[in-house]
């Protein structure tokens, strides 16, 4: 039997092949395709280090008490506390007190300061490789000046 009939024959006993849909998402009850087309958690990750990577020196020495954390996505709580409805709109967010508001008094309680970075919202932007890498940039810096006490209307005029 020649290589393209086996192939035939192969391709012809198999089902069809359909993408297998997950559970639909706990936020927008919207099934979802399985295929993924973006980067993986761990490529994404490797992207939001390097776009810390690229920030000034003299700002990452004032990021040592931040965690950075990489969530799926919002959580139902932020996103009312946040006001959106659809959680694909929220790319990140920064949790903790900004600097220039820190009184000299402040317990230690409120420390570690978080930046949330959402891997799926991100994922969902439609974008390509090359643009996503930006957008996790801009996310990423978005986050930085809001610990060093930047407003989202400053933030916006600076185009971020």
């Amino acid at each position: 039997m020649s290589r393209a009939k086996l192939y035939l024959r192969k391709r012809s006993s198999r089902p069809s092949s359909t993408p297998r849909l997950r559970k639909p998402c706990p936020l927008t009850g919207e099934a979802q395709q399985s295929k993924q087309t973006g980067p993986s958690l761990e490529e994404f990750t490797r992207e939001v280090v390097r776009a810390l990577d690229t920030l000034p020196q003299e700002i990452v020495e004032k990021l040592a008490n931040v965690a950075v954390t990489i969530e799926d996505c919002p959580s139902a709580e932020v996103l009312a506390e946040k006001g959106i409805a659809n959680p694909n709109e929220l790319f990140g967010l920064y949790r903790g007190v900004p600097r220039p508001w820190r009184s000299v008094f402040a317990t230690l309680v409120e420390f570690p300061d978080k930046f949330e970075i959402y891997y799926q919202p991100i994922l969902h932007s439609g974008l390509r490789p090359r643009e996503m890498r930006e957008l996790i940039r801009r996310v990423v810096v978005h986050e930085v000046a809001h610990h060093f006490g930047m407003s989202d209307q400053q933030l916006r005029a600076l185009g971020y």
